[in-house]
């Protein structure tokens, strides 16, 4: 694999294109040819900053990622846990609620089958990261006696899981999005729940 040259400018128009193709056909369909020619580059300057096609769609999901994690960071600095966490819970609804994460989520279910590796690399550049990150926050909330956490880990997992719930049918094609009415009362108990179970 070639390194990537130093041209962040050029890198973020490859990745927009790439971006915007895998959102609109699917991963299957979007060629590094057509990636090349909607960013208007030659193939071999796709290669030269990415890769492959799974390191295209990586760097995709990392960058919303790093988004994500920069605003959790921020509200990691009020000393409240609980007003902490039901920000984190705001913009993680958010996020999940986007059109744009809706239609990656169903290129994701429709496609895993035939690239096995997608679900992989989607869950280690997103969903793995923001979890280790309420991970980490909330041992250190343990740590500092704020917090009673047994087990970090598990309890990221199911703070987010309770989030997602309320938008799972949607993913299925079973019901209408939630109103923000019904977010909100997702949003509430999931709160609720964990600081409750984890009061020091």
């Amino acid at each position: 694999m070639n390194p990537a040259p130093d041209n962040p400018a050029k890198r973020e128009v490859i990745l927009y294109a790439a971006s915007k193709m895998f959102l609109e056909v699917g991963f299957g369909a979007a060629s590094m040819d057509a990636i090349a020619n909607a960013a208007k580059v030659s193939k071999q300057t796709v290669y030269n900053h990415f890769g492959s096609k799974e390191e295209l769609f990586a760097a995709m999901v990392r960058g919303s990622c790093d988004q994500m994690i920069s605003a959790f960071t921020e509200a990691t600095k009020d000393d409240n846990p609980e007003k902490t966490l039901r920000t984190i819970a705001h913009l993680f609804m958010s996020m999940i609620s986007s059109k744009e994460k809706q239609s990656l989520r169903r290129i994701l279910m429709a496609e895993a089958p035939r690239f096995p590796e997608l679900a992989r690399i989607y869950y280690q550049s997103g969903p793995e990261v923001t979890r280790k990150f309420i991970a980490d926050y909330l041992s250190e909330q343990t740590r500092r006696g704020v917090l009673r956490v047994d087990n970090p880990r598990i309890t990221a997992e199911q703070f987010f899981g309770m989030l997602y719930s309320c938008w799972m049918r949607v993913d299925w094609g079973m019901e209408p999005p939630p109103s923000r009415e019904i977010q909100e009362k997702y949003i509430d108990n999931a709160v609720a729940m964990i600081a409750k179970a984890c009061r020091a």
